[in-house]
């Protein structure tokens, strides 16, 4: 009896999924998924007691996976062995986005009316602030500092973008993983001496 409960609840969240990316958060029914998950809307609430806790345990879980690996980013010194972590963060981050693309769709392209709606904002603001303070880091080395920082918020947006449409346009998580190395490699490969600097006296 407790696999049939499985089940229907893992029913439930496959057709919820596939609701949430054609028609996002606002768009998608809970009769509507009931229906296509072969339950009673009746039944369905004895699995999740609304519509934003279903859209919490599917694309809330994946969200707050990343975050988790975000916030670790806030924690590494920068030194010379600061590079090797963050590679290795990217790497667990690149592999949520690889195993999750079909949530990260949605999290990122139609999470509008949900608490998550603001979430590209919020890797924008992560990104900027992570690449700033590493370039800072490697230009002190060079014996100069950054001008000004609204390049890299610039490239951050556009990382972030790049990412929902990735997302958007394929559900293969090989190809996903191609695209999102092939970005970073092209926007912050070299970066340091690409940007404008002064020299510090």
């Amino acid at each position: 009896m407790q696999y049939l409960k499985d089940e229907v609840r893992n029913n439930i969240a496959e057709e919820a999924l596939k609701e949430f990316k054609i028609l996002g958060y606002k768009g998608a029914s809970i009769r509507s998924i009931a229906k296509n998950a072969n339950t009673s809307v009746g039944n369905f609430y004895k699995y999740y007691t609304s519509k934003d806790m279903l859209f919490e345990n599917i694309i809330g879980s994946v969200y707050h996976k990343l975050m988790d690996y975000i916030n670790q980013f806030e924690k590494v010194v920068l030194d010379d062995n600061a590079e090797y972590i963050f590679y290795e963060l990217m790497e667990k981050i690149i592999e949520i986005f690889q195993e999750s693309s079909i949530e990260i769709a949605v999290l990122f392209n139609k999470s509008d009316g949900s608490k998550y709606e603001d979430c590209k904002s919020v890797f924008v603001d992560f990104i900027t602030r992570i690449v700033t303070e590493t370039m800072k880091f490697k230009l002190l080395k060079q014996g100069k500092k950054l001008k000004d920082s609204l390049i890299i918020y610039l490239i951050s947006c556009s990382v972030v973008e790049s990412i929902s449409i990735i997302v958007r346009e394929t559900e293969d998580g090989l190809e996903v993983r191609k695209l999102l190395l092939n970005i970073v490699d092209f926007f912050y490969t070299d970066m340091e001496n690409k940007l404008e600097c002064d020299e510090i006296e």
